[in-house]
């Protein structure tokens, strides 16, 4: 609506009144605009603007006029004649025949202005929050201007807006949990476009899970974190990878490459225990006699997998040992055989 009126008074003839350009436009011309808009909805419309002070209406807007006379509620910037013009100097009411002042220490809004931000949905106790950071900014900037209060409005409806948006962005944050699992569209991003490995992919899941469940971080964009870590992690997986694709026997002095412990540093798997498994992994393989293309990939997987492996076990013999040191305590059969035949406590 407010779009539709000025291009209204960019189109039709204007009069300057009390400092302000008043349009008259005719009903039928705003329903020929605007067709989806019945009589009574331009009325409501323009009345809704009128009491956010966005705009003045001089007549009543009644059902039964077929005029409507606005004005937006800013000076003008043209006017017609030099009377006009000598009117707008003189009138002590208007805001522009002010002298452009500094901002003042103990500079306050009105509560006609407090009462415009609450219409607009601002709260009475935000608006005076602002004022003291709005003062001390513009000292500092030390501009003159000739309505403060209208900068002021601006400023705090901004703030206002900001402040929503940041509470509904966070209203949308949850916690990652045990269950999740990316969206459809974040696996064909990284399967289909990104030519990623089904297999990596889905290694990648419980480490990125296990990492941002212990930081206690909320988002709403997991979908968006994931296909990072993944596409940061893959090119490491691509650099570690060999050149030549031609399937190779392990060898006894073979050695992973450097790239493989930086993707298991980034999973927090601990270099040592990688190292300590390296042997074994040797051993089997020879003995197996199987041929691989990128045997890095294979010891990286292997890795990953006994890392998984052991935090469970440790995570169960935890609960096994409390429970197994609560039992065995005074019986026999946990004792050797010379504590037991030296034992003389029965005589006691």
């Amino acid at each position: 609506m407010l779009q539709l009126l000025q291009e209204c008074k960019m189109h039709s003839s204007t009069q300057i009144h009390d400092c302000l350009q008043w349009t008259d436009v005719h009903l039928r011309q705003l329903s020929q605009l605007a067709p989806f808009w019945s009589k009574t909805e331009l009325h409501r419309l323009s009345c809704n603007l009128a009491e956010k002070g966005i705009i003045i209406l001089k007549n009543d807007s009644n059902d039964d006029e077929q005029t409507l006379c606005f004005a937006f509620n800013e000076p003008a910037t043209e006017v017609r004649s030099n009377v006009a013009k000598d009117n707008y100097r003189l009138n002590k009411n208007a805001v522009t025949s002010k002298q452009a002042q500094f901002i003042k220490n103990d500079w306050h809004p009105s509560e006609d202005a407090l009462r415009q931000l609450s219409q607009l949905g601002a709260t009475r106790e935000f608006a005076l929050q602002q004022v003291p950071q709005f003062v001390a900014y513009w000292r500092d900037k030390k501009v003159p201007r000739y309505s403060w209060e209208s900068k002021y409005l601006k400023e705090v409806w901004r703030q206002w807006q900001k402040l929503e948006s940041s509470n509904q962005l966070r209203s949308q944050q949850i916690a990652i949990d045990r269950k999740w699992r990316p969206s459809e569209d974040a696996m064909h991003i990284l399967l289909e476009k990104g030519g990623i490995s089904s297999n990596f992919v889905e290694d990648a899941i419980p480490e990125f899970i296990l990492y941002w469940r212990e930081r206690g971080d909320m988002s709403n964009t997991w979908d968006t974190k994931f296909i990072h870590h993944v596409r940061r992690q893959w090119q490491f997986f691509i650099g570690m990878t060999d050149r030549d694709l031609q399937p190779k026997p392990i060898t006894s002095d073979w050695r992973p490459r450097e790239s493989v412990f930086d993707v298991l540093n980034m999973a927090n798997i601990d270099r040592q225990f990688a190292e300590e498994l390296l042997p074994e992994f040797i051993l089997y393989w020879q003995e197996n006699g199987a041929l691989q293309s990128s045997w890095s990939t294979k010891f990286l997987q292997y890795i990953k997998g006994q890392w998984a492996r052991e935090s469970q076990t440790k995570s169960l013999e935890n609960g096994y040992e409390r429970q197994f040191k609560n039992d065995r305590k005074g019986r026999l059969r946990d004792r050797s055989i010379i504590e037991a035949l030296s034992d003389r406590s029965w005589a006691t």
